[in-house]
C-alpha cells in the first residue's frame, strides 16, 4: 500500500491566502453553479421553454450529476498526481464551463457549460479538502475545515439570494460570468502553494473498469430518476435504465474490493464513522432539491419576482454561516454525533413549514418560508464541520483525496438526485392536478421528511457520541 509523502504542518504553515484560494475554487460550484434554482424562470423565458421542460431540469441537475460521478476518481488522481496540480486543472475547466453557460444562446450549450462546471467541481473539491487534511495538524484542522465548509455549505446558502439579485438586476448570464475574474484570483492566490501527493507504486494500473462502471452506472441511475416520470415507471426503457445501474454496481463493487489501486477504496466503509458521515451527508444534500422547488413555486405560484423569492432565503444565508463555527465547537466538546443529529432534525422543521402551501395568506406563508429556511441554515451550519471532519479524519493522509471525493460525492449526488426527484414530483403533481402548483409544492417539499429522518438515523447509529 502506498504511503503519504505529505509534509506535516511543522514543515509548512499554510497561509490564509492559500486557504482563501482553495475556498474560492470550491465556491465556483456552490455559489455560482448552485444559483440555478433562482435562475430557472429567467432562463426559461430567455430560451423560450416552459418551466416544466425536461431540458431545463437536465441543465439544473447536470452539474451535480457530473460532479457526483467524477469526484471519487478525481480524488484518487489528486492523491496520485498532486492535489495542487489537480486544483489548477479544475480551475481551468471551471473557466470553460462558466463561459459556455454565461454565453449560451440555446439549451444544448447551457447544458454543456453545466457539464464542465460539474467536472471542475469534481476535481477541485476533493483536491482542496485533501490539502486541508495534510496542510493542517490536528489542532488547527477543525478551524480550517469550518472555513472550507463556509465555501461549500455557506456559499450554497447564499446562492439563491445571489441568483435572485443577478437575475433581477443584470440578467441571469452574469451569475456565471462573474465567476471568471474569481477564477483568475484563485489562480494567483495558489501560485506559491507547495505540491502534496501520496507516494505511488509505478506498477499500479489505473482502475479503468471501475471508472467506467461508476460513470455508466450513475448515468443510468440519473436517467431512471429524471426521465422515469416522463417515460413511465413501467416503461421498458425506464426499467432498463434501473437494471443497467444494478448491473454496473454488481461489476463495480467486486472490482473495487480486489483492485490494488481502486478508484473508490470501499474498504473505508469498514469505518462506522466514515460510513455514517457519508450516508448522512447524502440525505442532507438531497434536500437541496427543495430550494429549487420553493424558488420556482414562490415565483410561479405566489407571484414573487426572482429578487423577492431570493430575499426569503436571507435568514438561511445568515444562520448557516454563523452556525458553522458553533457546530465545530459542539463537535469538539461532545463528538460529531450530537451536532449532526440536531442539524438533521432542524431540516425537519424546514420541511414542515415550507409544505404548508394550503395557507392562502401570502404574508403568513412568506413568514413561514423565511423561518423554515432559517431553521435549515441552523441545521446545515451545525452539521457541516462535524460531518466533514468525521469523514476525512477517518482516512489516512495518503487516502485524503479519495476520502474527500467519496464524502463530496455524497454531497453532489445527493444534491443532483434530490433536485431531480423533487422537481419530478413537482412536475408530476402539477400535471395530474391541472396545474395546481400549491398541491405540487406541498407534495414535493413534504417528501423531504423521509430524507431528514434517514440522515438523523444514520448519524445517531453510526457516528460516535464522544470525542
Amino acid at each position: 500500500m502506498s504511503t503519504s509523502t505529505v509534509a506535516t504542518s511543522d514543515e509548512y504553515r499554510c497561509p490564509g491566502s492559500v486557504l482563501l484560494g482553495m475556498c474560492i475554487g470550491v465556491s465556483l460550484y456552490w455559489l455560482f453553479a448552485m444559483s440555478m434554482g433562482a435562475l430557472l424562470p429567467s432562463i426559461a423565458a430567455t430560451m423560450g421553454v416552459p418551466s416544466t421542460d425536461p431540458n431545463l431540469g437536465l441543465a439544473s441537475s447536470m452539474a451535480g450529476l457530473v460532479a457526483g460521478i467524477c469526484i471519487v476518481p478525481a480524488g484518487g488522481l489528486a492523491d496520485r498526481y498532486g492535489r495542487v496540480l489537480l486544483t489548477r486543472i479544475g480551475l481551468g475547466i471551471g473557466l470553460i464551463g462558466m463561459l459556455l453557460a454565461g454565453l449560451a444562446p440555446n439549451m444544448p450549450m447551457l447544458i454543456a457549460g453545466r457539464f464542465f462546471q460539474g467536472l471542475a467541481s469534481s476535481i477541485i473539491m476533493p483536491a482542496t479538502l485533501a490539502l486541508v487534511r495534510v496542510y493542517y495538524n490536528d489542532a488547527d484542522r477543525p478551524r480550517a475545515i469550518s472555513l472550507w465548509s463556509m465555501s461549500t455549505f455557506g456559499a450554497a446558502s447564499v446562492s439563491s439570494l445571489f441568483g435572485g439579485l443577478v437575475a433581477t438586476y443584470i440578467g441571469w448570464r452574469w451569475a456565471f460570468l462573474l465567476a471568471v475574474p474569481c477564477i483568475f484570483v484563485a489562480f494567483w492566490l495558489l501560485r506559491g502553494a507547495p505540491e502534496r501527493k501520496a507516494a505511488s507504486n509505478p506498477d499500479e494500473r489505473f482502475d479503468t473498469l471501475g471508472f467506467a462502471a461508476l460513470i455508466v452506472g450513475f448515468l443510468a441511475l440519473n436517467l431512471f430518476v429524471s426521465k422515469g416520470n416522463a417515460w413511465g415507471w413501467t416503461n421498458p426503457t425506464t426499467v432498463g435504465a434501473l437494471a443497467f445501474f444494478v448491473a454496473a454496481m454488481a461489476l463495480f463493487v467486486p472490482n473495487e474490493l480486489r483492485h490494488r489501486s481502486p478508484i473508490a477504496d470501499l474498504r473505508m466503509f469498514k469505518s462506522k464513522i466514515f460510513t455514517g458521515a457519508v450516508v448522512a451527508n447524502l440525505f442532507i444534500n438531497s434536500l437541496i432539491g427543495i430550494l429549487f422547488v420553493i424558488q420556482t413555486y414562490l415565483q410561479k405560484g405566489r407571484g414573487l419576482t426572482p429578487m423577492g423569492a431570493a430575499l426569503l432565503t436571507l435568514g438561511y444565508a445568515v444562520t448557516v454561516v454563523t452556525m458553522i463555527r458553533v457546530g465545530e465547537k459542539i463537535s469538539l466538546r461532545t463528538g460529531p454525533r450530537l451536532p449532526m443529529v440536531l442539524g438533521a432534525l432542524c431540516f425537519l422543521v424546514m420541511v414542515l413549514l415550507l409544505s404548508m402551501t394550503s395557507i392562502t395568506d401570502n404574508t403568513l406563508y412568506f413568514i413561514l418560508v423565511f423561518v423554515g429556511l432559517a431553521a435549515q441554515g441552523v441545521g446545515l451550519g451545525m452539521f457541516a464541520t462535524p460531518a466533514t471532519g468525521a469523514a476525512i479524519n477517518a482516512a489516512p493522509p495518503d487516502k485524503a483525496g479519495v476520502a474527500g471525493g467519496i464524502f463530496k460525492m455524497a454531497s453532489s449526488l445527493g444534491g443532483a438526485f434530490g433536485i431531480a426527484v423533487h422537481l419530478a414530483i413537482y412536475g408530476a403533481v402539477a400535471a395530474s392536478t391541472q396545474g395546481n402548483l400549491h398541491a405540487a409544492a406541498m407534495y414535493s417539499i413534504g417528501s423531504g421528511v423521509v430524507a431528514t429522518l434517514l440522515a438523523a438515523l444514520a448519524a445517531f447509529v453510526l457516528v460516535p457520541g464522544k470525542k
